[in-house]
């Protein structure tokens, strides 16, 4: 006894040390977008003659991301791997049409981390979703959020540390080339390899992952993987399908709010133009008008003589390190308060701690504070409060929200719609404070912040350890009791598990999530025997010949309902 707990124990360390490092391998091109973001800012003095050149650095780089969303999803289709291997490429060409140099090398440059940005942000948490076990999935697709920011306090680190160029766009590309190779290692997706038809790769994928010796341990995962996909939809047909539903519609619509809102509240402006805002913060003549906020939004930071980097204000590098360590402390918050408590909470902190930083705006930088100004502080508070929960939370409530068929299509086109927040934002700062001020700005963005926490509170439903089913009874809840029955019960068509005689075996399908794992479900299983009681008595008052056997915790036959029992259903939860 105490041998196999030893032995279970082992495969449980190892099965999350590997997870762990799946993690981390598929992160990397998002540290990579956080460097390009980085180094788009004045920290590598690509910004130009003035703030128009950073404005023009920032929407380039935000709208080429439109076109990768595209191409993410073709890339998608090849392989996770591939895609994860081609998004990394694009970085390759990003630093190196950078250490090319030359105006279009630039220029081509900043399309490239456009291109792998929007692959990143919609591939990392589809991919932490599909590969990593129950318990982390949440933390696991929020992990892109501590990944973007610690790129981002990378380079403000090495301009703060004028490093030369040469050195720095070295340091990117072998990142990018090291993280293309290292990749081939990992398996490929076993939800993928499923609904491919290689359904014992996909068994070997999830054992390794899972570090079990043996695939009698993975039973409820392997019955849960998707059903070989033989009718090879296209994203638009799926789309289309994903849109038909009522509940799906709504989760989409809410999921899409969540995540575009929060990229609009303002806080990626202010660490785009970082510098330049606390430029303005500390400068002499920032009174907040328009004339004050003009005369040092313009001040021309460009590339010196020297292939050196111009230093970052120090209150970035403290904005970027406020910044990742709150997304850290957000990968275990996430799964321990939950996707809305989060969101809410984090966007009233986020939005009071942008209306302070406004209000405090006039006064100078204190010695009691280390010569920081106080609207800096309260600036780095609403950043943190953003990195907590309102970075991470909309991401991991996305992916919770659909099941393996509708994911991949669902959080492509919410990076779409928040590719296009992101470039109208990166526009819109500038303008705002070129027309009332910074403090003008800061409230405009604290009044959108407070606006979304509100809608949130309303819209917004929990989905930590949710179903997509049980998702869209908490969204749908019109629906009536025998139809809500139906689409349950249908859920578990296709997959059949039978342990009549001791030995389990599975007979792959649509899916089918065995419930014995955890008292979460079986509490289901119970809910599942009551549902299959009453459908069967509605069906034999009604003479209608509807056979459905009962399940146990044990001892499962699911029997087709009929022509009218899988409308509307799911086909797997994974």
């Amino acid at each position: 006894m105490t041998a196999g707990m030893g032995a279970a124990r082992l495969a449980a360390a190892r099965g999350a040390a590997r997870q762990l490092l799946l993690v981390v391998l598929i992160n990397v091109p998002t540290v990579s977008f956080g460097l390009a973001l980085g180094w788009v800012s004045l920290a590598s003095g690509e910004s130009g003659d003035g703030a128009a050149g950073a404005v023009v650095a920032a929407v380039t780089t935000f709208a080429a991301s439109l076109l990768g969303v595209p191409l993410s999803a073709h890339a998608l289709t090849y392989g996770r791997k591939f895609a994860v291997i081609a998004t990394s490429a694009t970085f390759v060409a990003c630093w190196a049409l950078k250490l090319w140099g030359g105006a279009w090398c630039v220029l081509a440059a900043r399309v490239a981390a456009g291109l792998g940005a929007a692959a990143t942000w919609g591939q990392a948490p589809l991919l932490a979703q599909e590969m990593c076990s129950a318990g982390w999935r949440g933390a696991a697709a929020a992990a892109l959020v501590p990944a973007h920011n610690l790129g981002v306090l990378l380079m403000y680190l090495a301009a703060q540390a004028r490093l030369p160029h040469a050195t720095v766009l070295w340091w990117c590309l072998g990142l990018s080339v090291v993280h293309c190779f290292a990749f081939l290692l990992m398996p490929e997706s076993p939800a993928f390899l499923a609904a491919s038809g290689k359904l014992d790769d996909a068994e070997r994928a999830l054992r390794w992952l899972r570090g079990a010796p043996a695939a009698a341990t993975l039973r409820d995962e392997l019955a849960s993987l998707p059903a070989p996909d033989t009718d090879g939809s296209s994203w638009y047909a799926l789309a289309k399908d994903m849109m038909s539903d009522n509940c799906r519609r709504r989760a989409f619509l809410i999921g899409g709010f969540a995540v575009v809102g929060q990229e609009m509240c303002g806080v990626l402006a202010l660490l785009q133009y970082a510098e330049r805002v606390f430029l303005l913060v500390q400068d002499a003549g920032g009174d907040g008008t328009r004339s004050g906020t003009l005369a040092a939004i313009n001040v021309t930071l460009a590339v010196s003589a020297e292939p050196v980097l111009v230093s970052p204000a120090g209150h970035a590098v403290i904005l970027g390190a406020v910044q990742l360590a709150a997304s850290i402390a957000g990968l275990y918050l996430v799964e321990r308060l939950g996707r809305r408590p989060m969101i809410v909470w984090s966007g009233v902190t986020t939005g009071l701690g942008l209306a302070l930083g406004a209000a405090l705006l006039p006064l100078r930088p204190l010695a009691v504070l280390g010569g920081v100004a106080p609207a800096g502080l309260a600036l780095a508070a609403a950043v943190a409060a953003d990195s907590v929960g309102l970075q991470p939370a909309p991401y991991a409530l996305l992916a919770d929200m659909f099941n393996y068929k509708y994911r991949g299509c669902a959080v492509l086109l919410v990076t779409a719609a928040g590719c296009v927040a992101n470039a109208l934002e990166a526009a819109a700062f500038p303008l705002a404070a070129a027309l009332g001020g910074l403090r003008g700005a800061l409230a405009l963005a604290a009044a959108l912040t407070l606006a979304y926490a509100g809608a949130a509170h309303c819209l917004v439903p929990e989905t930590r350890r949710r179903t997509p089913l049980q998702i869209y009874a908490a969204l749908c809840p019109s629906n009536s009791d025998k139809q809500t029955h139906r689409r349950i019960l249908a859920r578990f068509n296709i997959f059949r598990l039978k342990d009549t005689t001791g030995n389990s075996s599975i007979e792959k399908g649509e899916g089918y999530m065995n419930g014995d794992i955890d008292s979460k479900v079986k509490k289901m299983n119970k809910e599942h025997d009551a549902n299959v009681k009453k459908v069967k008595e509605d069906a034999k008052a009604k003479g209608d010949g509807c056979g459905v056997a009962g399940r146990g915790a044990a001892d499962c036959v699911v029997s087709v309902l009929g022509a009218g029992g899988g409308a509307g259903a799911d086909s797997t939860d994974l």
